[in-house]
């Protein structure tokens, strides 16, 4: 389903950039920690709002005008950034083919980003650990070819990073040895 510039259908994106013999070798979307640091915020201002209300509550402040402006309140700041982090971490992926990466970034309703990289392209892949390698995620480090500026594509929580990266430098190690 397609909603302005949300795309729900993996698929369709997946077939608009897969091409004939190619093949696809991995899929993978972000860990779900990075959704969860992307509304810690929210989170730590519903405990305060709650908090407040409570107060109120307690110094017998007219509940019906404070919980309808508390309520107003968390509407307008809380969840709309929070439906907005869901669907950031929700539809963004990582598609690696036999010829591109491709990196999808769905921001909200009104933005998407596509960037294929053509695996001719990528000068290396690196990986790093993120919160002290408590997690099985990590950074993935993309090295465009100097031509392309020299570029370093930085992806932060993906899952087993490592698996990842082996999986990208194989590819283009075939593809280099085929060219």
């Amino acid at each position: 389903m397609r909603f302005l510039a949300l795309e729900t259908d993996i698929n369709k994106i997946k077939q608009a950039y897969c091409h004939d013999g190619e093949c696809e070798i991995l899929f993978t979307r972000y860990h779900g920690l990075s959704f969860f640091f992307a509304i810690l915020r929210e989170i730590i201002l519903t405990i305060v709002l709650f908090g407040l209300g409570i107060v109120g509550w307690f110094f017998e402040w007219p509940m019906g005008w404070l919980a309808w402006m508390l309520f107003l309140f968390w509407l307008f700041f809380v969840v709309f950034n929070v439906v907005k982090a869901y669907i950031d971490w929700m539809f963004d992926f990582i598609f690696v083919t036999t010829d591109k990466i491709i990196l999808v970034d769905q921001t909200s309703f009104f933005r998407r980003q596509i960037n294929p990289i053509h695996i001719e392209n990528i000068g290396g892949v690196s990986i790093e650990t993120q919160l002290w390698g408590l997690f099985p995620f990590g950074k993935l480090h993309i090295r465009l070819k100097e031509g392309l500026g020299g570029e370093t594509i930085i992806l932060k929580f993906v899952p087993y990073a490592g698996k990842v990266a082996s999986q990208i430098s194989d590819v283009v190690t075939r593809f280099q040895r085929e060219h």
